[in-house]
């Protein structure tokens, strides 16, 4: 009877090696557990397997001519966890996992830990999650979407979490937003970044843009629906435009449009001279990149300062808004409390035709109360 042959023994230092490269998580695509540490009871644990690419023997799964040379190889080994390992070593699988694409899991998951691993804390980034129901419906945003969007940065281990999905009214939701954002962004001493990644209705969103304010270094991600990601695209995408009254008008009360995902019927709003800060074409899928998010906050700050120099700083403004989370986020962010006029902001409530003024965002420092 033939004698099997011995799988070679992998010398101590490749082994060292690989660990490092590998960051002791498992290389198969979409696994990435962490070998050295139990899961559930989260003791000290070594449960790392080396599969091989090209099997260590010409008749193993993916062997060839080379494989007693790359038998040692650390190019040819990938860290794995047992089930990983088992899958990569079965011939069942030899043709749904051929040799590049197992070279290029590996590739990936090196050059990520390499990445990552090199980043100091300045590329760290404390994330902030904001959810309330829409429709009904509970949003989830996923721990990868985030990490996958905010690139090359990485979220630090502590997020925050704001879920509004319980809140009954507008006036709870502002207590728990401002309760959060004091006691775990503006009390921190740290001067930290934060991305901002939001699935929760329109005056959420610009009141949490409110609190946090300019001064707090903050980035606010889009949701796309029609790839499921909140990765910003590159690339030349549409403007911003400023309308305002035909004629100079000195009325204290002025309409706001932001008119970004849809067009605001005006005869469902009230009735007051009319600026509005505009897509070129309105629509879900207007806003794609960064750069139209900072374009809208230098149009929406033009516009609010020339509401202030035509009506006066007693100005008040009547904002309704249409408009994506990063859009209705950086409107609250871009108010400027020592001059700004005073902000109500609209939206529709439950089966009302009419828009209605759901909020104070801003009040103005100063104002006389017979306005």
């Amino acid at each position: 009877m033939e004698k099997k042959p011995k799988r070679p023994t992998i010398p101590s230092k490749t082994r060292e090696q690989l660990y490092i490269k590998a960051g002791g998580r498992c290389e198969f695509r979409g696994c990435n557990k962490y070998l050295f540490t139990d899961g559930v009871t989260r003791q000290p644990r070594k449960m790392a397997n080396i599969a091989h690419i090209v099997s260590w023997t010409p008749t193993g799964p993916r062997g060839n001519e080379n494989s007693e040379k790359l038998a040692k190889d650390i190019s040819n080994l990938m860290l794995t966890c047992a089930e990983h390992n088992n899958l990569i070593d079965s011939n069942e699988y030899v043709d749904e996992y051929p040799v590049e694409l197992l070279q290029q899991f590996k590739r990936e998951h090196e050059e990520r830990i390499y990445r990552v691993t090199g980043m100091g804390q300045e590329y760290g980034v404390r994330i902030v999650k904001m959810y309330s129901k829409i429709q009904n419906q509970v949003p989830l945003i996923g721990d990868k979407d985030v990490s996958e969007a905010i690139r090359p940065y990485y979220p630090l281990d502590a997020g925050i979490n704001i879920d509004l999905t319980q809140v009954e009214n507008i006036e709870e939701a502002q207590k728990q937003i401002k309760r959060t954002v004091d006691l775990h962004i503006l009390s921190d001493e740290k001067e930290e970044s934060y991305g901002i990644f939001i699935m929760a209705k329109i005056p959420y969103a610009c009141y949490l843009g409110y609190v946090l304010g300019n001064k707090v270094k903050s980035e606010a991600f889009q949701f796309f629906r029609d790839t499921q990601d909140w990765k910003w695209r590159a690339g030349e995408f549409g403007h911003f435009t400023i309308l305002k009254p035909t004629e100079r008008l000195d009325e204290q009360q002025v309409d706001l449009l932001v008119e970004v995902s849809g067009n605001i019927d005006c005869t469902l709003i009230p009735e007051y001279p009319i600026y509005s800060v505009r897509a070129d074409s309105p629509g879900f899928l207007f806003l794609q990149s960064k750069e139209q998010l900072i374009e809208f906050r230098l149009k929406f700050r033009e516009v609010l300062s020339s509401i202030r120099e035509i009506h006066g700083e007693a100005c008040i403004v009547h904002l309704i808004v249409a408009a994506p989370n990063p859009v209705t986020f950086e409107i609250g962010k871009s108010i400027m409390r020592n001059i700004d006029p005073t902000i109500l902001l609209y939206d529709k409530v439950q089966d009302d035709i009419k828009y209605k003024e759901i909020m104070c965002l801003h009040k103005r420092i100063n104002r006389t109360e017979d306005i």
